[in-house]
């Protein structure tokens, strides 16, 4: 499976975001990496479909993040495509580790 990391830097994301809040800018970048095959996972982190997101997607996907949002280029301080072997919920181990 592959997965997309970003973070933004957000002074420069108010500055040139444009619209009245600058946290509508992360329903945009939702919206693109939906197109791509993409589903939010949290944070900045977007889980590609493992059936049909691969390294080229990933790579296109940011692609039409950067041609669709001249203020996405502007603000992202770091974006990263990493491929997930395993999707492990370790919220059962934190949950354990506190009984």
């Amino acid at each position: 499976m592959h997965a997309i990391a970003f973070d933004m830097d957000t002074d420069t994301l108010k500055k040139t975001y444009g619209a009245e809040s600058y946290n509508n800018a992360y329903a945009d970048i939702r919206k693109v990496l939906a197109k791509h095959g993409f589903e939010w996972q949290q944070g900045s982190v977007y889980f590609g479909e493992p059936k049909t997101v691969d390294s080229v997607k990933c790579v296109l996907a940011a692609m039409d993040l950067a041609r669709t949002y001249p203020w996405f280029s502007l603000a992202v301080r770091d974006i990263r495509m990493l491929r997930i072997e395993e999707r492990s919920d370790l919220m059962a181990a934190v949950k354990d580790a506190v009984r």
